[in-house]
């Protein structure tokens, strides 16, 4: 895998590794925050939150997808700095699956938008229409009303605004979907890493949102949805080159392993010899990803690339603070 050498940890429950996940995130000493008024969930609907001390409280604002009555309670928790641990009441289908269940959840709180994400992870074999299948549960406030007769501006900056705060682009909440995935990826869980990269991406599919498509493209490549893969791994290069001066080397390690794995070898052998000039340490790649470059490693020219990678003395890291890989 594409190593953080500094994030490695045991094999835990999903909660736990969720748990370890958020406390590495940095501002989270901070006391809890204060929550009060009308939020909204994707797919979940519309709570009524209420906050004592620490105590929060979420009472149903409309009936919503499971048909809550009105000012039920669905959610309960405490926050611990900017970490809520609560439980959230859900309706479910499938064999065996309780028509409604309330399951233990992890949120983090962004104090920069207000918004809380978290994970839901369902009973095996249950199905919820009040959660997407990644299982991610997005609360942020809820915007009221515009009335039709209202204007409004058609400015650029007012343009771009409405569409971060109405969903077109909500630049936190891809952030905190790229967190999360980049968690599960670590943990080696690439089906749900995947489809965090691919929330991230709904919210965010701009170039600045590079890193989910490097992340998804790797996740593929792992599930071996290679054609897929190389589509993702295009775009974030692509991304990469269009808002940042320091070209990802990472992503050409990746494209290299993708065509290697499609049957391209010389077009494998170009991109990999692109990034060992980039910086890359393939030799270090070989060895976190074998199934990768296992196509490539009898070749005279792979060989001589990872002596060239051995050699290299002070090869630059990865990018730091995007959210993306750093080899």
């Amino acid at each position: 895998m594409i190593r953080r050498p500094s994030l490695s940890m045991a094999p835990v429950s999903f909660t736990t590794g969720l748990a370890v996940a958020f406390f590495l995130l940095p501002g989270l000493a901070a006391a809890g925050p204060a929550l009060a008024g009308r939020f909204r969930a994707e797919h979940y609907g519309t709570l009524e939150l209420k906050t004592e001390g620490e105590h929060v409280t979420g009472l149903a604002a409309e009936a919503g997808p499971c048909g809550f009555s009105a000012q039920e309670q669905v959610l309960e928790g405490d926050f611990e700095g900017s970490v809520l641990v609560a439980r959230l009441t859900v309706c479910q289908t499938g064999d065996m699956c309780p028509v409604r269940q309330t399951y233990s959840i992890l949120g983090f709180y962004n104090e920069a938008d207000g918004v809380v994400v978290a994970l839901v992870r369902l009973r095996e074999g249950c199905h919820s229409p009040a959660l997407p299948p990644s299982g991610r549960f997005i609360l942020q406030r809820a915007l009221p009303e515009v009335p039709r007769e209202t204007p409004i501006s058609t400015s650029a900056s007012s343009a771009q605004e409405l569409g971060n705060r109405r969903g077109g682009r909500n630049v936190e909440a891809a952030h905190q979907a790229l967190e999360l995935g980049r968690r599960l990826y670590e943990k080696k869980d690439y089906p749900e890493a995947a489809r965090l990269f691919e929330s991230s991406l709904s919210h965010d599919s701009g170039d600045r949102n590079w890193p989910a498509y490097l992340w998804r493209g790797a996740s593929r490549l792992k599930l071996g949805q290679v054609e897929a893969a190389i589509k993702d791994l295009e775009r974030s290069r692509v991304g990469n080159a269009n808002v940042s001066t320091a070209k990802e080397p990472a992503i050409l390690y990746l494209l290299g392993c993708a065509y290697g794995q499609k049957g391209d070898k010389s077009k494998a052998l170009e991109l990999l010899g692109r990034a060992v000039r980039a910086g890359y340490r393939l030799h270090e790649g070989v060895n976190d990803d074998p199934e990768l470059t296992r196509p490539l490693g009898g070749d005279p020219q792979f060989q001589e690339l990872l002596r060239r990678s051995r050699e290299k003395k002070s090869p630059p890291r990865g990018l730091a603070g995007a959210g993306n890989p750093s080899p």
